[in-house]
């Protein structure tokens, strides 16, 4: 990646004299900001601005680390195996025209696939802006160079944005506002060749990247995606564009229908330590936040709220809870040295109001805003601070420099919500940015971006992707040829053996094709029962009128088996099942996803699935931690936990039927998906009650 990051000269295809052409844009960036050679490249001219013009690539005297072409889409591929003939071991593609326009677009990207199988040569693109170094002052972009007049300020932020035009708006908008440093910014487009694990892989191992931000419309190779992410010592945030569901397609399992197109790659995310952001500006004060503070900080959230106003620190409370944040409880020495700066009548609480405290001290020469906020950095239960402040009260000075010592002496984040007067506030911003100090205009963000630092995972916490590894499970011989050899749903029986060859608790049944056997099962089970038909293709079975619960007696069990069996044409056969009871009802299950191969699944089960859509995944293979932390993320684990005098779960066991999910997806890969609804919890335990399995 060296010769798009680090090149010595730099070719433009497609340079133009006209200055309001992107290849004039190209060309005169490259000048204004790179050191190296340049070489612009336009059969029509000789001179151009004020550089040798070569007529074709191949004409170029000596060697050539990267090109960047921006020419009409048909003359790429023609310009692309000029440059594999230069030897240019880097491309950029900056023209559009490809894939995102259509089949005849498409045809062209197919074209430059195969030149980049056949010479080796790399491609950045195609339908991208480029890439920046604000480190280096770099822009190999067509961006206009008059929106960057002012500079970049060097940083330790690096963005991967798929969307051109969105990677130039975040980068004039960081530049123009001032807001954060930044390393590089990348725009790779339709990511023919060079994608975001390339640059996540580049970023990781850069020593000026402390933070890797991400916006992306597609995941390209999920799995590699996701180890990398599970192995960083770098935080990395991730806004992903095409969340809704919308396009997603009907299923026969809820497995897959709970899937939607977002949730396999929002509980990747979680399980790699990836923060996942939902909005742009957002995504980057994430973003600085953790470039401050790019490891957890010490302590359980416990937040001191210094403000001037009653008023926002109650706002600032109600966000803190929101956050999962905690007020922390002052101890006597703390409440003691504010008691000093406050008057009589004022008690020492959290928020901590200190307006009353500023008028009392008039006149005699007491900073209070300073001392007071020396006092909460040196109380133990204390993790970090909360200042909200406003800008141009000569009442209220913030010195950033001393607020960022504080916070590095402390080791406590000190975030600041600043309001007041526009161009007090543009100064203060201004200066907090020179010294690492975190202020927000909106008191909501600043506690969001708090909670992003007080709970990022701590490297520990997250387990790298794991090989797959032999099963201590054995499956029997006709279990193994029904996979190997069905297709679509297996039927409940055997998906429910497999399952049990697994480990995973199914429920005591027999299955019955005679009124006899019928008889002779339900003696065997005893009641009450459920009886179900089964023949092939009955993936629904409660919706096809192919379920009877209650069943308390044989003459009950002799007329439901004949009922079934008419239902079925006689074409099936009739499993008797010991009916469960049970406070709460689980789904859990497998999909194969087609970019990060078999995750795991849990939600809300029984007729309730698709309603309450209460679903989380995992991306095999799980870890124990991996399961626990699925547990932990499933938005109704209360009902695991003994809610309202019902059975409580092990969890460590329930981990160990997660990870067997998983290992069954690894290891058959004709298992396309597994839906075990319900799982019922009982004071006996859990067990499967209903589960299919399909195959390819």
């Amino acid at each position: 990646m060296e010769y798009f990051f680090s090149p010595k000269s730099v070719a433009v295809i497609g340079a133009s004299p006209n200055r309001a052409k992107g290849g004039n844009s190209i060309l005169r960036n490259l000048i204004t900001t790179f050191k190296g050679n340049i070489y612009p490249v336009n059969p029509k001219y000789d001179i151009m601005e004020g550089l040798p013009c070569y007529p074709s690539v191949k004409k170029i005297p000596g060697d050539v680390d990267t090109a960047i072409i921006f020419v009409p889409a048909r003359e790429v591929p023609q310009a692309v195996s000029d440059c594999a003939d230069k030897n240019i071991p880097g491309v950029i593609i900056e023209s559009a025209g490809f894939s995102e326009i259509g089949e005849e677009g498409n045809e062209l990207q197919m074209q430059l696939l195969k030149i980049r199988r056949e010479t080796g040569i790399r491609l950045w693109g195609p339908n991208c802006m480029g890439l920046v170094d604000g480190v280096k002052g770099h822009v190999f972009s067509f961006m206009v160079p008059e929106a960057i007049k002012d500079g970049f300020i060097p940083g330790h932020l690096s963005l991967i944005v798929q969307s051109g035009m969105l990677s130039g708006g975040f980068l004039m908008d960081i530049v123009s506002n001032r807001i954060t440093g930044i390393n590089k910014v990348c725009s790779v487009g339709n990511k023919i060749d060079i994608e975001e694990c390339d640059l996540l892989e580049y970023f990781q191992s850069d020593e000026q990247t402390k933070v890797i931000g991400l916006y992306l419309e597609s995941i390209v190779n999920g799995r590699r995606f996701i180890e990398l992410c599970s192995k960083s010592d770098k935080p990395i945030v991730v806004l992903k564009g095409g969340k809704s569901a919308s396009g997603a397609e009907a299923a026969i399992s809820h497995t897959a229908s709970l899937a939607g197109n977002h949730k396999i790659i929002e509980g990747a995310l979680s399980q790699a330590g990836v923060i996942e952001a939902r909005d742009f500006k957002q995504m980057v004060d994430i973003c600085r936040c953790l470039s401050v503070h790019p490891r957890r900080p010490a302590g359980l959230g416990r937040v001191a709220i210094l403000t001037a106003s009653g008023g926002a620190g109650i706002v600032a409370t109600d966000f803190i809870e929101q956050y999962k944040l905690s007020l922390a409880d002052f101890n006597a020495a703390t409440k003691k040295s504010l008691e000093k700066l406050f008057p009589d009548w004022m008690p020492v609480n959290n928020p901590v109001d200190i307006w009353p405290a500023i008028e009392a001290s008039m006149g005699k020469g007491l900073d209070v805003y300073q001392k007071s906020l020396d006092s909460l950095l040196a109380d133990t239960g204390v993790d970090a601070i909360l200042l909200c402040g406003f800008a141009g009260n000569s009442k209220i000075m913030l010195n950033m420099a001393e607020i960022s010592d504080k916070s590095r002496k402390s080791g406590k984040p000190i975030f600041i919500w600043l309001f007041g007067l526009r161009d007090s506030s543009f100064e203060a911003q201004k200066q907090a940015q020179k010294n690492d100090v975190l202020i927000f205009q909106e008191l909501e963000r600043a506690v969001e971006c708090l909670a992003a630092v007080m709970h990022q995972k701590d490297k520990g916490e997250v387990t790298p992707m794991i090989q797959k590894t032999p099963s201590r499970h054995v499956l029997s011989a006709d279990l193994l040829a029904a996979i190997d050899t069905a297709h679509g749903p297996l039927d409940e029986h055997i998906s429910k053996k497999i399952l049990r060859a697994y480990g995973i608790p199914v429920v005591e049944e027999e299955k019955a094709k005679t009124i006899e056997e019928c008889v002779q099962a339900a003696g065997k089970i005893g009641f009450p029962l459920v009886m179900k038909g089964i023949f092939p293709c009955a993936a629904h079975k409660t919706e096809m009128g192919l379920v009877r619960l209650n069943i308390t007696d044989e003459a009950g069990a002799e007329n439901s088996f004949t009922a079934l069996m008419s239902s079925m044409n006689q074409k099936g056969y009739v499993l008797l099942q010991q009916q469960i009871e049970g406070k709460a009802e689980i789904i859990l299950g497998m999909l194969k996803d087609r970019h990060f191969g078999p995750a795991v699944m849990m939600g809300i089960g029984g007729i309730m699935a698709e309603i309450f859509e209460q679903s989380v995944f995992a991306v095999a293979p799980l870890s124990k931690n991996d399961a626990l932390g699925l547990i932990d993320r499933f938005p109704a684990k209360k009902i695991l936990e003994g809610f309202r005098g019902g059975p409580a779960i092990d969890k460590n066991k329930f981990a160990e039927f997660l990870v067997a999910l998983g290992e069954i997806g690894l290891l058959h890969p004709r298992i396309k998906e597994i839906d075990i609804n319900p799982l019922i919890v009982s004071s006996a335990g859990i067990v499967a009650v209903d589960a299919s399995i399909i195959l390819e």
